[in-house]
């Protein structure tokens, strides 16, 4: 584990700290630090867990799921019905203009579920925009949808992947990716001022709209997030007033914080899933991992306690998950046989599996993940399995998991970013993500969708989590909340609508 020290400079600049907080108050102006820059707010062309958070209060939805209550409600759309299985009919707002001073219709509509459809438009996760056949208008305020199959998920959908466009603005752009960047026309709390191509950008209240939603606030009125990749940097800027919050922040971070009188920290869960994936179906060159012994082995030999307390900001609060999934996710259920700590057992099914003296594998690891990747090498050793870790970037993940180069690895995934296990079965198992290749989990991730009957769906995903805890295809490690440490005048609630994520209208002056 890394220490991070307070520099001799940085302490005496700690008496600024107050001050500087003082004056960003004064100009209602909070600065927020972003771990990794983006480009655009523009979750269709550039999608990103941070990104997202700030395009949440920027766009307009048609739906919006309320995590706290656990159902769906209106916003651009202030009602909607169930024409028959695959038919959704909307009503549409008539009092909401964008921040171009454009009025929202359903021509926008249209216009932008059609854009992102296109097959002419290539981006990353394409499948979540194609899953409806057509949508009609039928007047300016009113559009029916109709998806190619029946989709449990339909609304779902619609509130956590599609924003809208103004499409005055948009359908004249030579380069449409731009638009998250040069010209953003919004019906959010909030709208963009400024964003450059390395992610430092500005948003401001957008007091037209904001009174008009009720499960939208935005009582600060500019927000500046600050990408800061360096840990050492982020924490030079809180001490001496550059940011007023450093979001994410790691557990040994927290400790040499807490001691500054002039900082608090706040904790939220997340229903961010840590976990590893294994080959069991001997995709990747080394074949090891399609012995289901030994993936039981790998399973035993981890002290995931030991991890999640030495490793996971926020731990105490951190649930423990028996799965693939949390037991708020949508559809989620699981019969709790995890495969818990086991080193005698490990040495045993490696013993019975062969391989007495254990063998050699390298563990990827998504770049954030890495101390914790080396924690689960450090547990394998234990038991004789020869463990190397290769930390990995986003980019460099993907490519190597679509063309079935990885083993094992450890990464994350925010389960709430669409709350439905249909969205989580689709990240692990659809397309060239499948590593299992098991006939009854493929026989679960094809059903799902189409079991409109919640009850009866959980079931089925039931069947498929208990499937890959008793084959030990995923070890679900932890959640990841997420610890902020902010100045003392700052206060972060959660979310109107959110239980998972922090946005730009739940940061408050005291």
């Amino acid at each position: 584990m890394k220490t991070y020290l307070v520099t001799a400079a940085a302490a005496g600049a700690l008496a600024f700290v107050a001050g500087s907080a003082a004056a960003q108050k004064a100009n209602d102006t909070i600065k927020i630090t972003i771990q990794e820059g983006f480009p655009a707010l523009d979750p269709y062309n550039y999608p990103s867990n941070e990104a997202g958070q700030w395009s949440r209060d920027i766009y307009g939805r048609l739906t919006v799921y309320d995590e706290h209550k656990g159902q769906m409600i209106g916003e651009l759309a202030k009602s909607w019905k169930k024409i028959d299985d695959r038919t959704i009919e909307f009503e549409l707002r008539d009092d909401i203009n964008f921040s171009s001073g454009n009025k929202f219709t359903a021509d926008d509509v249209k216009y932008t579920l059609e854009y992102v459809k296109d097959p002419a438009l290539n981006i990353r996760f394409k499948q979540r925009y194609t899953w409806y056949e057509n949508l009609e208008v039928l007047s300016p305020t009113k559009v029916r949808l109709r998806a190619i199959e029946p989709r449990a998920d339909d609304l779902e959908l619609l509130a956590y992947r599609s924003i809208m466009f103004d499409k005055t603005i948009h359908e004249k752009l030579e380069d449409k990716a731009t638009y998250g960047r040069t010209t953003a026309s919004s019906t959010g709390a909030y709208k963009l001022v400024s964003i450059d191509r390395v992610g430092n950008l500005q948003i401001t209240r957008n007091d037209e709209t904001v009174k008009k939603f009720p499960h939208l606030r935005a009582p600060i009125k500019n927000i500046v997030g600050v990408p800061i990749p360096d840990r050492q940097t982020q924490i030079a800027q809180l001490l001496t007033g550059g940011v007023n919050v450093l979001s994410k922040a790691s557990p040994d971070m927290l400790v040499e914080l807490a001691k500054n009188p002039n900082l608090a920290q706040t904790a939220f869960s997340t229903r961010m899933l840590v976990f590893m994936t294994m080959d069991a179906a001997g995709r990747s060159d080394n074949k090891i991992l399609t012995d289901v012994r030994i993936r039981q082995a790998v399973f035993k030999a981890i002290d995931r306690e030991k991890i999640i307390k030495n490793f996971i900001p926020g731990a105490d609060i951190a649930i423990r998950p028996d799965g693939i999934g949390f037991h708020d996710n949508i559809g989620y259920a699981s019969s709790g046989k995890f495969i818990g700590y086991d080193p005698a057992g490990a040495k045993k099914l490696l013993a019975e599996a062969g391989y007495p003296n254990g063998f050699d594998i390298e563990l990827g690891a998504y770049i954030p993940y890495k101390e914790i990747t080396e924690a689960i090498a450090g547990d394998l050793r234990k038991v004789g399995i020869r463990a190397s870790v290769n930390p990995l970037a986003q980019s460099v993940y993907v490519k190597l998991r679509g063309d079935g180069k990885l083993t094992t690895l450890v990464m994350e995934y925010p389960t709430f970013s669409q709350p439905n296990m249909i969205n989580t079965m689709d990240l692990l198992f659809g397309g060239d993500r499948d590593y299992a290749n098991d006939p009854l989990i493929k026989n679960v991730y094809d059903a799902g969708p189409k079991i409109l009957d919640d009850k009866k769906r959980a079931e089925l995903y039931r069947q498929a989590v208990d499937r890959i805890n008793e084959q030990a295809f995923i070890y679900p490690l932890s959640e990841m909340p997420a610890v902020y440490v902010h100045s003392k005048d700052v206060e972060i609630k959660a979310g109107m609508t959110s239980i998972t994520e922090i946005r730009p209208g739940d940061y408050f002056w005291k």
